[in-house]
This record gives C-alpha cells, sequence and structure tokens, in this order.
C-alpha cells in the first residue's frame, strides 16, 4: 500500500480496479482515488496509455499499477481478479469505465458496430462484475460503480447502438444490486451528459471547431455548462465511501438537467 498517503484520506488501505482507466473519465476517477489512498489498477486495453497513467499516479504520490486486458474477453478478466487477490488480498472498489461509441441509426448500424459497442459497453461491466462481485464479496463488502450516461435514459438520433448499451447497463445495474445487497456489495451508475473529458470530448476533437461544439452543447443543458471533471470524480468517490453505504440500484445523473427537461 501507499505508505505517503494520510490515514485519514477517506480510501486509505483499500484496492480498486478501474477498466478504462488509461484515459478520459476512467483515468480522471484512478487518479482521484489514488489521491485518497487507493491502491489502484488501472485496467486497459491500451497498455501504454496505463502505464502513462500510472506513472503520473506515482509521481504524485500514489500508488498504481497497469493491468492489460481487453474486457470482452472473460479469460483476460478472470485473470485480472485472481491476479489482485492474489498480489493484494482483497478488492473494494470496481469501476467499469471502458467504453466506445458509434454514431449511426438504428438501419445505419452495422452488425459489426452494433456488436462492438454492446461488447464493450455491456457485456464488459457483465464479465467484470461477474468475477469481481465475489472478490470484493470474500473483501467484506463494497463498491461497484458503471459508467453510463444520460443516453441511456433519452434517445438521440444517431446512437443507436450506444443507446442500447448504456440502457441496458442501467438495468443490469439495479439486477446485479438486488441480488448482492446482502453481500455488502453496491452497485450504482453514474450517468453523466457531455463533459470535460471521456468520449464526449475525443469525438468532438475530430471536429473543425470543437469549442463551438462545446458552446452549442453547453446552452442547451439546463444549467448552461458542460460536465466537470470534478462533478464526475466527486461522484465516484462518494460511491465508492460509506458515505453511500444505503444507496445501491441507483442511476445518478450528471446531465445539468438535461434528462429531467427532455424525459
Amino acid at each position: 500500500m501507499n505508505t505517503n498517503v494520510p490515514t485519514s484520506a477517506e480510501l486509505a488501505g483499500e484496492v480498486s480496479v478501474v477498466t478504462g482507466g488509461a484515459s478520459g473519465l476512467g483515468e480522471a476517477i484512478a487518479r482521484r482515488f489514488a489521491e485518497e489512498g487507493a491502491k489502484v489498477v488501472i485496467a486497459d486495453i491500451d497498455e501504454v496509455g496505463a502505464r502513462r497513467v500510472v506513472d503520473a499516479i506515482e509521481d504524485e504520490g500514489g500508488a498504481a499499477e497497469v493491468a492489460t486486458l481487453d474486457v470482452t474477453h472473460e479469460r483476460d478478466v478472470a485473470a485480472l481478479v485472481d491476479d489482485v487477490l492474489e498480489r493484494h488480498r482483497r478488492l473494494d472498489t470496481l469501476v467499469c469505465s471502458a467504453a466506445v461509441e458509434t454514431r449511426a441509426s438504428v438501419v445505419d448500424c452495422t452488425d459489426d458496430d452494433w456488436q462492438r459497442v454492446v461488447d464493450v459497453n455491456l457485456k464488459g461491466p457483465f464479465l467484470c462484475m461477474k468475477h469481481a462481485i465475489p472478490a470484493i464479496v470474500a473483501s467484506g463488502g463494497g463498491s461497484v460503480i458503471l459508467m453510463g450516461s444520460v443516453l441511456g435514459a433519452i434517445g438521440s438520433p444517431g446512437y443507436a447502438a450506444y443507446c442500447a448499451s448504456k440502457g441496458g447497463l442501467e438495468n443490469l445495474a439495479k439486477q446485479a444490486a438486488i441480488e448482492h445487497a446482502a453481500d455488502g456489495v453496491r452497485v450504482n451508475v453514474i450517468a453523466p451528459a457531455a463533459c470535460e473529458a471521456g468520449l464526449f470530448l475525443k469525438v468532438i476533437q475530430e471536429a473543425p471547431d470543437p469549442e463551438s461544439i462545446k458552446a452549442f452543447v453547453a446552452a442547451r443543458t439546463p444549467m448552461g455548462r458542460l460536465g466537470s471533471i470534478e462533478d464526475v470524480t466527486a461522484t465516484a468517490l462518494y460511491l465508492a465511501t460509506d458515505a453511500s453505504a444505503y444507496v445501491s440500484g441507483a442511476v445518478i445523473p450528471l446531465d445539468g438537467g438535461l434528462a429531467a427537461r427532455r424525459m
């Protein structure tokens, strides 16, 4: 464990696995957890990106390590959990942040694109929970945090596969929360709208004028701004600690009121 972290840190002595931790919101959450004393496993298909995040955490005095895996391959996921238990003897928090998207309507979405999005965004969290939840139970209980989207609650033209995957993720979380409530495992979803990190930012960087897109989206959000990294990491930290001890099966919208206006 990281001996440089004060014992007053909220996650001191705990072990967290963050899939998709090599970039975006997964990286932000991993770094926040490390700041709070957790030993963080950066689990990602992008080994170079994961190493960069680990180096940044260690430079800041935190403790982290790389685990290279494809969340759609059960063998990879099972091996990751086994390795964490063998070396650390516990697993307290699982964060599922690995996600992909494709822009296509129902009639235009190819079978391959549909399968890729559903596999990463829905099958991946299923496999991670399948193997991580027993480890969390054996550690005395803990938290599973699934990164959803406002598009799990509302539709958006051109995002058929993504909306379907995130809608399914919400019900999967509720199912797991019910099944493992008595085991001391809480399962919740964070559902952001457009944020200053994550897939939204990655996609718009390919546009001719990313700043105009950000301004356009912010203007159509009731709170008049995009979500911040702090909005997301603070919510993840809340769900990882005893502050949320009676919260499970919940979908927490981080959307500035967007879904409330459109539902």
